[in-house]
């Protein structure tokens, strides 16, 4: 006797469901390292879990309490100053989606036939949600926490240039000024406002074909201020290819071997003992200095690329489900990155 289309419908929502938590943690792992920006932040330690709460905070510290002169006869400092205050972030939610039919899946009965429509069905849902993820966290910054999509790292170092003395980062104040012109090549960092709440920026001297490596130099160490270094350099092909260049003259081309990164395809060079990497959707002649003890991919693991049950849509013979997840990429030091430039936008 032919099963029933009931009891074939919750079948292929058994075989769609059970197929996806079997391959669960595969999946994300290849989605997640299918980009060399997500790669290389996890490796680097800078995707971290809070489970549930309303908003994504951090206590963000801007100043010290510091001590006073004094001598015999002065009356002692008092008081206790204000030196802290709570970035906010929203969680961002991104959803992927399995879509099929009653006419699919009466032509893929079959213990083998479900299976490789299952997997085929996975695969282009994988492959979409790769390109959301990669796409978001290269993505043009917003200026405000407003918005539903996942914020990236323009967002924690603006790469258009009106946009650094403007807005909100964490519900705070942008720097309201920079102290050197746009237009003007070398080091600016703010100036007015919430100077502790602004990365640094660098406009590179050019021809860039000479002065790259002497910028990036600068930039590293106006950044570090030889206390804490960026660790993770991130730019656009023909920049990469530039220092390559540079550094293969020097004969001090330096590739990792021995990481992650390099198992799964991606050349990783070195600058000053720190990572260098490229990425076809990083700025062009942008290089962002990143430390990614202070870059926090927080994601919730009750929402992490879970599955919803199969729903029909009215008035027609299609079943969806969606894989869900929640996350956003923040940072509470934005001092501690910065952006070094060859172009005035």
């Amino acid at each position: 006797m032919a099963t029933t289309l009931p009891n074939f419908t919750k079948q292929m929502d058994d075989a769609f469901t059970e197929t996806w938590y079997n391959v669960r943690e595969e999946a994300i792992d290849n989605i997640l390292d299918a980009t060399v920006v997500t790669a290389t932040l996890r490796e680097m330690g800078s995707f971290v879990t809070q489970v549930g709460e309303r908003d994504i905070t951090r206590s963000i510290k801007y100043g010290n309490q510091r001590g006073t002169a004094v001598q015999k006869g002065d009356i002692l400092g008092q008081g206790e100053p204000q030196l802290e205050t709570v970035a906010r972030w929203n969680w961002r939610y991104l959803a992927g989606h399995i879509q099929r039919s009653i006419f699919d899946d009466q032509q893929n009965q079959g213990p083998m036939k479900i299976k490789d429509y299952v997997a085929k069905r996975m695969t282009d849902m994988r492959d979409g949600l790769e390109q959301d993820i990669e796409d978001r966290f290269s993505a043009a910054e917003v200026t405000d926490e407003s918005g539903k999509l996942i914020q990236g790292l323009n967002d924690i170092v603006p790469a258009t240039i009106a946009n650094r003395a403007s807005g909100t980062y964490g519900g705070i104040n942008r720097p309201t000024a920079y102290d050197v012109a746009a237009a003007t090549a070398g080091l600016s960092k703010p100036s007015t406002g919430n100077t502790w709440w602004g990365p640094r920026y660098f406009r590179g001297n050019t021809p860039k074909t000479v002065h790259l490596v002497d910028d990036m130099s600068s930039f590293f160490n106006s950044i570090s201020r030889n206390r804490e270094n960026p660790n993770l350099i991130l730019c656009d092909q023909g920049l990469f290819e530039l220092y390559e260049s540079f550094s293969q003259q020097s004969t001090q081309l330096v590739k990792e071997a021995d990481t992650h990164l390099a198992d799964l395809g991606y050349t990783v060079l070195r600058f000053k003992g720190q990572r260098m990497v490229w990425s076809e959707d990083a700025t062009t002649d942008h290089m962002l200095f990143l430390n990614t003890n202070h870059v926090e991919v927080v994601y919730d693991p009750t929402l992490w690329f879970e599955m919803t049950e199969f729903k029909p849509i009215a008035l027609q013979g299609e079943r969806i489900a969606h894989i869900l997840l929640a996350m956003n990429v923040v940072s509470g030091q934005l001092r501690r990155h910065g952006r070094l430039h060859y172009t005035n936008t």
